[in-house]
């Protein structure tokens, strides 16, 4: 690790005050460089060359033999693997060294050390020698800089990374640790003659990575570089054709271990993952970090990356031969321990959440399952389907409610003097600011006509609820929205969208948003929210890190609705959702034990397509677990999402 040389400072010989400008009237120019008479005992000598240690540039000096120069280049390779260290170095004493016309120097070394706030700090001898004409010369040797090195050793340092602190779950379950992987790659020292691009290729397409990006990478390596492809688990690992392995040269597999989730995929859009730092992350952060440091990308590990990083250590040791990749030559010369990352707890079941992934597995559009636990906030499962490639549409996804939104105006109805038992009126059709709405054509035809509110909610009538687009404006609707989190934002420590919900609308947008269409727009986790809100009789605010963790506490900030959810209002919307459970649309949550469940279906129409595809949509309560299940491209919400729904709650009642 080669650090530019720094500018020079003017020659030393060049006094640097009056003071010093009169005590060196009477230098003399030495052949290459300068030197001092002996008035001051060879002191100034000494602090010339101390001045230009510090500087990194003993170029223009002389020591006796050996030139400015070659010191300058020697001095260079024996700091270079000390990579942006800086040292300050200052004379300590100036004493006899026991001979006539010898004496040493000895030089207080300092260094400034990256990577730690503890300095280095040493002793090395300076000798001089006093010439014929008076003057002391300094005599240079690897032990100047330190006194342990000899010819063709040198100085590293090195940082050690501290163990990364784990992040645990709920009941203090483990959720990221550190797991055993496999480093594979293609290292160029055992190619044999093979061609290393036609053999990155072909690990490339064993183990699925871009083949031409890897290529280009192992060819432009070094002849001794190893260049990795990628590491994998045990388990994948183990998966790969070995048959096909045993055929690409230069193959090397290092064992390592990595922080890892329990498997590939488990709650990544949530906690995120690790790699190392780059050029661009190592520039940016003041020093904190060097290359290849491991540090959180994204989610949790990235939210809480200094704390669970810890503090890396430093160890300084002599190499042999350049000091740059080369064997310590024995103990090291000074060290910092590294101070172990602290753990982070969450709220995640890890149970919970592995079964939510395992119900999703089948689902090739995007898709969600989240669970908030209404009496304490807690976000105990968020768990995106493979469709989601990645993205984590748990948290962030956006998209019209559709039916479930029902549950919102039917909050605002009640402000306006309703119940469950209010008769209204529920026509196959209706219109409004001029658009036609009809029910679904698997609307139970006995449900139509005078029905009570309770009934239009459980069999979902779509013409009750648009039909109160004059009635209630859209700011009392958005009202009625914020009182059960809608648009109202929680403290989480990853990025979440928790709806939108307009002040305003035009009539054609405001008639639609009645029954969860237009430009109404949810995530999972704000309709989990919606329905633990409904459960617990007040506004929920989720929660994902541990009341047991430090850092808990900061999760349930900001200010609350305007006009909050009442509790005669809670039992009401109880009794309605209780109804789509018993003798609505979502039946099948009916076979839970005890058969106590609250919920509401839900699909949303997008797409130009004739017949619209829709979202599906479930929300549900039981047993102090509320769940929203979402999939993109998905049917009526009862017939997808229900069975999802019902599983797991099943599984949350069994104890994950």
């Amino acid at each position: 690790m080669h650090t530019p040389r720094p500018a020079p400072v003017p020659r030393p010989c060049r006094p640097r005050s009056a003071a010093a400008l009169a005590a060196v009237l009477s230098a003399a120019l030495l052949t290459g460089g300068c030197s001092v008479l002996a008035p001051d005992g060879g002191r100034e000598a000494a602090e010339q060359v101390a001045a230009a240690l510090s500087a990194g540039d003993v170029a223009e000096l002389s020591f006796g033999d050996v030139d400015g120069a070659s010191a300058q280049e020697q001095l260079e390779r024996l700091v270079a693997g000390l990579g942006e260290a800086a040292p300050a170095v200052e004379v300590a004493a100036v004493e006899d060294a026991g001979e006539e016309g010898r004496r040493e120097a000895t030089l207080s070394w300092t260094w400034d050390l990256p990577g730690t706030d503890e300095d280095w700090s040493y002793e090395a001898v300076l000798p001089l020698a006093r010439t014929g004409s008076g003057d002391w010369t300094p005599a240079w040797s690897p032990a100047v800089v330190h006194p342990g090195l000899q010819e063709g050793e040198a100085l590293r340092a090195r940082t050690v990374d501290a163990d990364r602190g784990d992040v645990l779950g709920a009941d203090g379950e483990t959720l990221v640790t550190e797991r055993p992987v496999r480093r594979l790659g293609i290292d160029r020292s055992r190619l044999a003659g093979a061609d290393p691009g036609e053999a990155a290729r072909r690990l490339a397409g064993i183990v699925g990575i871009d083949a031409g990006a890897y290529a280009g990478a192992v060819e432009q390596a070094g002849p001794e570089a190893f260049v990795e492809a990628l590491p994998l688990r045990e388990e994948d690992y183990r998966e790969l054709d070995a048959g096909q392995l045993d055929t690409v040269p230069g193959l090397r597999v290092v064992e390592d271990e990595l922080p890892l989730a329990p498997a590939r995929g488990f709650a990544a859009g949530l906690l995120g993952g690790v790699g190392e730092a780059t050029a661009e992350d190592v520039a940016d952060s003041g020093g904190e970090l060097a290359p290849g440091t491991a540090i959180g990308r994204g989610g949790v590990q990235e939210h809480f990356d200094e704390r669970l990083r810890g503090t890396p250590g430093v160890v300084v040791e002599e190499t042999g031969q350049g000091g740059d990749g080369a064997a310590p030559a024995g103990d090291p010369l000074f060290e910092v321990p590294a101070r172990p990352g602290e753990p982070v707890a969450l709220t995640l079941d890890r149970g919970l959440q592995a079964t939510a992934e395992e119900l999703l597995a089948g689902i090739d559009s995007p898709s969600a399952i989240v669970a908030v636990r209404p009496s304490t906030g807690e976000l105990v499962v968020a768990a995106d389907g493979p469709g989601s490639e990645g993205y984590p549409t748990a948290l962030l996804g956006q998209y019209a409610p559709g039916s479930t939104f029902k549950v919102v105006t039917a909050l605002a109805m009640l402000r306006e003097g309703d119940n469950p038992g209010t008769v209204v009126e529920c026509p196959p059709s209706t219109t409004a600011a001029g658009v036609r709405i009809d029910n679904v054509e698997s609307y139970p035809a006995e449900f139509t006509g005078p029905i009570t509110l309770t009934e239009a909610l459980a069999h979902s009538c779509n013409t009750v609820f648009v039909d109160q687009h004059e009635r209630i404006d859209q700011a009392e609707l958005a009202a009625a929205a914020a009182a059960l989190g809608l648009g109202v934002p929680a403290e989480l420590p990853v990025p979440a969208f928790w709806g939108e919900v307009p002040p305003e609308e035009p009539p054609d947008q405001h008639a639609a948003a009645m029954f969860g269409q237009g430009r109404t727009l949810v995530s999972p986790l704000s309709m989990a929210n919606l329905a633990a809100s409904v459960a617990a009789g007040e506004l929920v605010r989720p929660r994902l890190v541990s009341t047991e963790d430090p850092a808990g506490d900061d999760a349930t900030a900001g200010a609350g609705p305007e006009e909050p959810l009442t509790a005669g209002e809670t039992e009401q919307l109880r009794t309605m959702m209780r109804a789509v459970v018993s003798t609505g649309h979502l039946g099948v949550l009916g076979e839970l034990e005890p058969d106590t469940a609250i919920g509401k279906t839900g699909t949303a129409e997008f797409g130009d397509e004739d017949p619209p595809r829709t979202h599906s949509w479930v929300i549900a309560e039981h047993e102090d677990l509320a769940v929203a299940v979402f999939v993109e491209d998905g049917g009526l919400g009862s017939i997808t999402g229900g069975p999802l729904a019902r599983d797991l709650l099943a599984a949350a009642s069994r104890g994950g």
